[in-house]
């Protein structure tokens, strides 16, 4: 009875025999530390679940599972990031036809019609220059929106940035460790002073040193060459944003007349007919001047045209309210004159005029209106001056085109605006991308290929200060708490060790690079030995 006992208890267990079968099949020992699996309850319940798989076929998860899914999202997103710089670049052209082709004057001060005036919205000449600027205000309410600008967007958003730097720079600095050997000095930089000057003179150092030749190397240099154009971009970003806005005044057209006066061209109007025999009509003094927006006159004197010139004209299609048909039926560049006796009714007033008919002068353009040289309404040879009366201003003096343009300019006004340099904004939106890109593509690195990362690791100010105290007290030993700066930093410097993240550990530990000893470089050896105190 004792013996049989003895035997039932060293009987192993059948449900043991299976598993250990099956743990034999695949060559690799049961652990109790590893997840529980579906086998491990019954063999009889991973036969039947092992049955079923055979001849069950693939779910489409099952098929796509193994695709680099997170790769490919992040590629499809770039197209999603270029779209602010896509829209930018498009709209440019209708920004400018919009917004500046229809203004007098241009943002940068200059009349239109002053040759190498430009509306393109992405000209040079508007690289400082808002040329997408809004509103009329008084310099108080200008200086008061650019000093808010500056504050809330440079300063807040340099903030924000830097923040993002500091959890990728520090999170990516883990799977440093876990790959190379990494610097007392490059440590404290970016875990403490992430985006500092002092930090980007350290980037520039590992940037520049070198090592064995390696793909693994050259990631290690890319990455250190995206973290120096990172922090660099953030320590300026304040500063690209006070240049990319700014204020500047408005500006009105004027022209310079006869008399040294300055008009504003509003009041110009193009002139169609002078009559310069105006006196044999009326009480006029001077040449009788009919602009194109006095209707009344203008029609008076085309049907003047008509009815002693034209009654036997072809083309009979043309109005005769037309500014262009008589210099279409005549082709006469400045006046014409007949020897017969007419009649003249203005105004209500009939006046017989003997012989010879009124002396008409007509004023067209000076290029062919078909292929017109310069989109300028001042091309045009005559304009005058809208005067305060109408019979004054029927009786003004006529500017030619050739004048108007060499005395007509912008001066400034008494409001300002406030906006944006196009060209400015333009670049702005491609450093953003490009810093964005190099924020996602170091996060995905990490988050892809650090154990750190995986396993819950993130690193922050009070738990990067707890493993750099147990590093430098594994480093110096006794007496690091009554030791000054200097003497910290010449021993760390002396001591030739390096942080590195043991492999199979999740811990920061120290470790010996062979260079304990001392030994005096060249300036360019100094160079590219990487950062240290």
């Amino acid at each position: 009875m004792k013996t049989s006992t003895q035997f039932i208890a060293l009987r192993p267990d059948p449900e043991d025999d299976a598993r250990t079968s099956y743990e034999m099949l695949n060559m690799r020992p049961h652990s109790y530390d590893d997840e529980p699996r579906k086998w491990d309850s019954t063999p009889s319940e991973y036969s039947r679940e092992q049955k079923n798989r055979k001849w069950s076929i693939a779910t489409l998860r099952e098929k796509l599972n193994p695709f680099p899914w997170r790769t490919f999202l992040i590629i499809c997103l770039l197209p999603i990031a270029l779209a602010p710089i896509i829209v930018l670049s498009t709209a440019a052209e209708e920004a400018s036809v919009g917004y500046i082709q229809g203004r007098q004057c241009y943002p940068n001060g200059m009349w239109a019609e002053v040759s190498g005036a430009t509306w393109r919205i992405m000209d040079s000449s508007y690289f400082f220059t808002p040329n997408l600027s809004f509103g009329s205000m008084s310099f108080t309410a200008v200086k008061i929106i650019d000093i808010t600008w500056d504050l809330l967007v440079g300063r807040g958003g340099q903030m924000l940035l830097a923040w993002v730097n500091y959890r990728v720079f520090n999170e990516w600095l883990m799977y440093h460790m876990e790959c190379h050997l990494t610097s007392y000095k490059m440590y404290t930089a970016v875990a403490f002073q992430t985006t500092t000057m002092s930090t980007l003179g350290v980037l520039l150092k590992e940037f520049l040193a070198y090592g064995e030749k390696s793909w693994k190397r050259f990631f290690r240099w890319l990455a250190m060459l995206c973290m120096v154009l990172s922090t660099l971009y953030v320590l300026s970003f304040p500063t690209l944003m006070a240049a990319m806005t700014g204020y500047i005044t408005t500006y009105e057209a004027y022209i310079e007349d006869f008399d040294k006066n300055l008009i504003e061209v509003d009041k110009f109007g193009w002139v169609l007919y002078v009559i310069e025999d105006a006196h044999r009509i009326g009480d006029y003094d001077k040449p009788l001047v009919a602009r194109r927006d006095d209707r009344d006159l203008v029609d008076t004197i085309s049907d003047y045209i008509d009815a002693y010139e034209f009654k036997n004209a072809t083309n009979p299609g043309l109005e005769m309210g037309s500014p262009y048909a008589p210099l279409l039926k005549t082709n006469l560049m400045e006046n014409f004159s007949r020897n017969i006796s007419t009649n003249f009714t203005f105004g209500g007033k009939t006046t017989n005029l003997e012989s010879p008919t009124l002396n008409i002068s007509l004023y067209a353009w000076y290029m062919n209106m078909e292929t017109p040289k310069k989109d300028s309404k001042f091309e045009r040879m005559g304009w005058a001056i809208d005067e305060s009366s109408v019979e004054d201003g029927r009786q003004g003096d006529v500017y030619l085109s050739d004048y108007i343009l060499k005395h007509g300019s912008c001066k400034p006004s008494e409001t300002y605006q406030w906006g944006f340099s196009y060209i400015f904004l333009f670049m702005i939106s491609i450093f953003n991308f490009v810093w964005g890109c190099i924020m996602v593509g170091m996060w995905l690195d990490t988050s892809t290929s650090s154990r750190m990362y995986k396993s819950g690791r993130r690193p922050g100010l009070l738990r990067s200060i707890m493993d750099i105290c147990e590093a430098i007290r594994e480093e110096i030993g006794e007496g690091v708490d009554r030791m000054e700066e200097e003497d910290l930093r010449r021993r760390l410097r002396d001591g030739g060790s390096a942080l590195v993240v043991p492999k199979k550990e999740l811990r920061v530990a120290r470790t010996r690079t062979g260079d304990e000893q001392v030994r005096r470089r060249g300036r360019w050896k100094s160079m590219t030995k990487g950062s240290t105190f």
